[in-house]
C-alpha cells in the first residue's frame, strides 16, 4: 500500500512569486500616465495533476506500553522475611524463590501432621484386627452352640421315644440268663447240703455253693429291674430336664449369632479409622501448602522492576514484595475515540514510534478492541502486539502510533491542500446534505478545488471527498485524473481569473505535488 505525501516546492514557488512580481513591461508607465486601466496581470499558482492511487487513512494513537505477564508478587501468610534473592534488574527464571520467609513454626506443624497420620494409620490397623478376632470368634461360638443344640436335641429325642426293642430284648434275654443262673446256683446249693448232710464234703463247700446262690438271686432280681425300666421309659423330669437343656442351647445359639452381626459395628470403626487418616492427610496438605507459601517465586522467567521488603521485615497477606514482568510480552495499549470505533478491527495493521527511540518504527497489530470505552473520555482502549527484538521494549515507555482505519485502492486523489472550504463569497451554495455516504450523513462545509483550463484560466469546481489523510484526500465526484488543479495560490481565485502556472517543468510521476510512499510493515 502506498501513502500519499505532499512535496510543496517552496522555496522555488517564493522565487517565481518575487520574479514575477518585480518584472514590469515598457508599456506599464506610458499606459498608466495615458489614464487607461492596465490588465489585470495572471495569478501565480502551483499546481498538481489529480490522479488514481491507492489511498490510507490514518488515524494517530497515543498511549503506553504494558506486558502481559506483569504481576506484584505478595505475601500469602505472615511471617518474618529471612531472604529476598533479586533485586531490580536481575533476570529471574520461573520457579525460582524470590522472597524466603521464616519457616521453623511451619516446620513443626507439618511435624505434627504427618505424625498424626501415622498414629490414624495405627488406629485402622487395630480396628481391622478387632473386626477379624471378633469375626473368627463369632464364627466360632456358632459354631459350637449349633453343636450343642444338636446334642440336646438327640438327648430329648432320646428321653422321649423311650427304650427301643433290642433294649426290651436284651433285657429280657439279660432276665432269662439271670434266672438261669439263680436256678441253676440253687440245684448246687441243695446238692451241696445233702452231701454235707452225709459229711461227703466240707463246710466250706457248702458256704461257697451258698454264695454263689446268693449272688446269683441278686442278678436276678437286678435284670429284673432293668428290665422294668427298659420297658416303662425315661421319667417325666427327665424329659423336662432335657427340654430346659435344649432351651438354653439354642439361646447361647441366638448369642453367638448376634455376635457375628455386631461385625458390621467393627466394620463402621474401620471406616471411622480411615476416616480420621483421610482428615490427618489433608491437616498435612494444608501445613505443606503454608509452608511452601513461606517460599515466594517467580510464576514466569522475566525481569524484577521492584523490590519493596528486605529481610528482618514481617510480611503480612497482601504484603507488596516484588514485581516481576516478563518484557517478551510487552504490547502497545492506545485509546481511539467512539467515532473511530467501527473502523478499527483486530488485523488493523499499526506503526508505533517510541521517544526513547527516535527514528525508529515499530510496526504492530491490532490484536483485541476493548468491548467498553472509558468512562473518562469515551474512548476505547486496545491492545496491539508490537515485536520487541532484544527486549528493548519496556513497559510503561510512551508511544505515538498510526493506525490504517480505511483503505481506498485505485481512487481519484489530490493533495488535500488543494481543497478550499466554500462560503458565501465564492458565488457557490453551502452543501447542506445530511446524506453524505462518504461521510457517514453528517453535515459538513462543502469543498471546492480551482482546476486550471487549458486556456490558463481558474474555474472552481465543487467536489465531494472521501477518505483523507495529512496529504492526501479522496474525491469522489467533481474532477478526474489528469486535471490540473491548484495547490498554491489558489485563495481568492474566481472562475475565468488568469492564472500563471509556476512549475510547468513536471513529467511522469512528477507532475504534481504528490508523491508515494511505501510504509514501513
Amino acid at each position: 500500500m502506498h501513502r500519499i505525501r505532499i512535496t510543496i516546492l517552496i522555496a522555488a514557488l517564493a522565487g517565481s512569486l518575487l520574479a514575477f512580481g518585480c518584472h514590469k513591461k515598457p508599456s506599464d508607465g506610458p499606459a498608466l500616465t495615458s489614464g487607461r486601466v492596465p490588465a489585470t496581470p495572471p495569478t501565480p499558482v502551483v499546481i498538481a495533476i489529480v490522479e488514481r492511487t491507492t489511498l490510507e487513512n490514518t488515524i494517530p494513537i497515543t498511549g503506553s506500553l504494558a506486558a502481559l505477564q506483569d504481576v506484584q508478587l505478595s505475601a500469602k501468610a505472615e511471617g518474618r522475611v529471612v531472604a529476598v534473592n533479586a533485586r531490580e534488574g536481575d533476570y529471574v527464571h520461573k520457579g525460582e524463590v524470590l522472597v524466603a520467609q521464616d519457616v521453623t513454626d511451619l516446620q513443626a506443624n507439618v511435624a505434627q501432621a504427618q505424625a498424626g497420620i501415622q498414629s490414624a494409620l495405627a488406629k485402622v490397623s487395630q480396628a481391622i484386627s478387632n473386626e477379624q478376632i471378633q469375626v473368627t470368634g463369632a464364627r466360632e461360638g456358632v459354631q459350637q452352640a449349633q453343636a450343642q443344640v444338636a446334642g440336646a436335641k438327640q438327648n430329648l429325642l432320646k428321653l422321649q421315644r423311650g427304650a427301643r426293642p433290642q433294649e426290651v430284648l436284651q433285657g429280657q434275654n439279660s432276665l432269662l440268663s439271670a434266672k438261669a443262673s439263680r436256678d441253676n446256683a440253687l440245684i448246687t446249693l441243695n446238692r451241696d447240703k445233702s452231701l454235707f448232710q452225709q459229711g461227703a464234703i466240707a463246710k466250706a463247700e457248702l458256704d461257697t455253693a451258698q454264695t454263689s446262690y446268693d449272688v446269683s438271686v441278686a442278678q436276678y432280681k437286678n435284670a429284673q429291674q432293668a428290665l422294668s425300666l427298659t420297658v416303662e421309659g425315661s421319667r417325666r423330669e427327665d424329659v423336662a430336664s432335657a427340654q430346659d437343656q435344649l432351651s438354653q442351647q439354642e439361646t447361647v445359639l441366638q448369642n453367638a449369632i448376634a455376635n457375628v452381626r455386631l461385625v458390621s459395628v467393627r466394620r463402621d470403626d474401620i471406616l471411622a479409622a480411615q476416616a480420621a487418616v483421610a482428615q490427618a492427610k489433608a491437616t498435612l496438605a494444608f501445613n505443606e501448602q503454608q509452608l511452601a507459601n513461606a517460599y515466594i517465586r517467580s510464576p514466569f522467567d522475566g525481569l524484577v522492576a521492584t523490590r519493596s521488603v528486605e529481610p528482618g521485615q514481617i510480611a503480612s497477606p497482601g504484603t507488596p514484595l516484588m514485581q516481576v514482568v516478563n518484557v517478551k510480552t510487552v504490547y502497545y495499549e492506545p485509546t481511539i475515540s467512539e467515532t473511530d470505533y467501527t473502523d478499527v478491527h483486530t488485523g488493523t495493521p499499526v506503526q508505533v514510534n517510541i521517544d526513547a527511540y527516535p527514528g525508529r518504527t515499530f510496526n504492530g497489530t491490532v490484536a483485541a478492541v476493548f468491548p467498553a470505552a472509558n468512562t473518562s473520555d469515551r474512548g476505547f482502549t486496545l491492545r496491539v502486539n508490537v515485536p520487541n527484538p532484544n527486549n528493548v521494549l519496556r513497559p510503561g515507555m510512551f508511544a505515538r502510533g498510526s493506525l490504517v482505519s480505511k483503505i481506498a485502492k485505485d481512487v481519484t486523489v489530490v493533495p488535500t491542500s488543494a481543497l478550499v472550504t466554500t462560503t458565501s463569497g465564492n458565488g457557490l451554495e453551502l452543501n447542506t446534505s445530511s446524506n453524505d455516504p462518504i461521510n457517514g450523513g453528517l453535515q459538513e462545509p462543502s469543498q471546492h478545488v480551482v482546476v486550471v483550463s487549458e486556456a490558463g484560466t481558474a474555474e472552481i469546481r465543487p467536489v465531494r471527498t472521501g477518505i483523507t489523510n495529512m496529504s492526501s484526500t479522496q474525491i469522489v465526484s467533481g474532477v478526474t485524473a489528469g486535471e490540473k488543479i491548484v495547490v498554491i495560490g489558489q485563495s481568492g481565485l474566481q472562475s475565468g481569473d488568469k492564472v500563471v502556472i509556476t512549475n510547468q517543468n513536471l513529467t511522469g510521476s512528477s507532475r504534481n505535488t504528490t508523491s508515494r510512499t511505501t510504509p514501513t510493515g
